[in-house]
């Protein structure tokens, strides 16, 4: 099985998973059984993976433990799990039976029109990123509402398939607003473990140099003072993937947005995120993502 994979969310503005014992929009939350025909589109979700867009995680029920970019959280009713793009992040279901949540994925572009409206918005979502916390915790009354919104915004998509109106829209506007809205959260669940402002900087450090060819085991190990096979382990049993695969991970899905922006050509496309040649870029992208660069390209374009 794979540490991680990039799961892009293509051609939509959004997708939402509602998951409960009364209501279910897809079969997302149910356990990933390998004998069930659709455990390919399944399995993922629970192991390690990333998406090109912003995803809100409304934890309902039962028991689960999440792991974003390093940090662990035992998810409590009423968590909302704030996951940037790009971030790696899995969920570790202890019971499927009882396991109730919504997950919402929105485009970086939807989202920004939506914060552009609402400075507040964006203000709380810069402090939720400035504390490096993923968790909001959200008042009772206003995970009723938010259920209660992202079920409608569900139901009409189900039904109609036609989800870019403006009813939907400001549906899912106003879910979000409630969601970001500070007056709606109460103190947030603490991770697991103490804040380790050490891997916070290395964190810092590799997405700042996230497209520098030079960017490898031994130089960052070096630049933070650290041995080579200290630094290794350190990193993998923090962040649950390894340093090779977080930044081939990363990189690959910088690699995917831009191609489907389709400005440049893929061979300068890989020389920007960091490769040290199109043939390796190639090769890895298409043993990560089972597709080429250029039919990604195709796929996208006629889309």
């Amino acid at each position: 099985m794979k540490e991680s994979i990039f799961m892009p969310v293509m051609n939509e503005n959004f997708e939402i998973h509602y998951w409960t014992k009364t209501y279910q929009s897809s079969k997302a939350g149910l356990k990933p059984d390998e004998s069930a025909e659709n455990y390919s589109e399944i399995e993922p979700l629970f192991r390690l993976h990333s998406h090109d867009a912003t995803e809100f995680l409304i934890f309902l029920g039962g028991e689960c433990e999440y792991i974003c970019e390093g940090k662990t959280y035992n998810l409590i009713p009423g968590d909302v799990v704030f996951i940037p793009p790009y971030a790696i992040h899995k969920a570790n279901v202890k019971d499927f039976e009882t396991y109730e949540r919504i997950v919402l994925n929105i485009s970086e572009q939807l989202l920004a029109d939506y914060l552009s409206v609402s400075p507040a918005m964006q203000e709380s979502l810069n402090q939720h990123k400035a504390t490096s916390s993923h968790i909001i915790h959200i008042h009772f009354d206003q995970l009723h509402e938010i259920s209660s919104l992202l079920k409608d915004v569900s139901a009409r998509k189900l039904k109609d398939k036609e989800h870019h109106t403006f009813a939907v829209q400001y549906l899912l506007f106003q879910a979000i607003q409630v969601i970001l809205n500070p007056s709606s959260s109460v103190p947030a669940s603490k991770d697991n473990s103490e804040n380790d402002q050490r891997l916070l900087t290395i964190i810092n450090y590799i997405e700042t140099n996230l497209t520098n060819p030079d960017l490898n085991l031994d130089n960052v190990s070096n630049h933070f003072h650290l041995n080579k096979y200290y630094f290794s382990h350190y990193f993998k049993n923090n962040m649950k993937v390894s340093f090779y695969r977080y930044v081939l991970i990363k990189r690959l899905a910088i690699a995917v947005t831009m191609i489907k922006q389709n400005n440049i050509s893929i061979e300068e496309i890989a020389k920007i995120c960091g490769f040290q040649d199109y043939s390796s870029f190639y090769r890895l992208f298409k043993k990560e993502y089972n597709i080429s660069p250029k039919n990604l390209q195709k796929i996208n374009n006629n889309n």
